[in-house]
């Protein structure tokens, strides 16, 4: 079974199947909010959150911008047989770049996850106004 590797590609913003050299980028690199939002939560350091990321997530996709990570999501089941998942992202700075774009196009990669789930939630920061748009898209 063939499996598909890049799922968006226009103009200088592609989204890929998650890597590790995704997720050691994004590690270094991100933004302040979603750091402050990790530790907060569940008292993960970024290089924690990428690590459980890619060893643990069923679905999770990388957002970039000239080939370099801005954002990666994806969603992780509740419990073992349920049927709710928690989605989840993280993103450097660099997602207000392209945050219109991203939340524009999410309904698509929302879709995806609700093929795995088809009951999505978390919760987040009041202060986190990028995550709030994209999860009300």
């Amino acid at each position: 079974m063939k499996t598909v590797d890049v799922f968006y590609n226009q103009g200088n913003i592609t989204v890929t199947r998650s890597t590790r050299g995704d997720a050691e980028y994004l590690k270094h690199n991100m933004r302040q909010a979603d750091r402050d939002e990790l530790w907060a939560s569940h008292h993960f350091t970024p290089e924690q959150a990428m690590d459980y990321a890619i060893e643990k997530t069923i679905f999770c996709l990388t957002g970039k911008i000239e080939g370099r990570p801005v954002v990666m999501w994806g969603v992780n089941g509740e419990t073992v047989l349920g049927d709710r998942g928690i989605v989840w992202m993280l993103a450097t700075e660099d997602i207000s770049k392209v945050s219109y774009r991203f939340v524009r196009h999410s309904r698509y990669f929302i879709d995806m996850m609700l093929d795995f789930y088809p009951h999505l939630h978390n919760f987040v920061s009041a202060e986190n106004k990028i995550s709030i748009a994209w999860l009300k898209s």
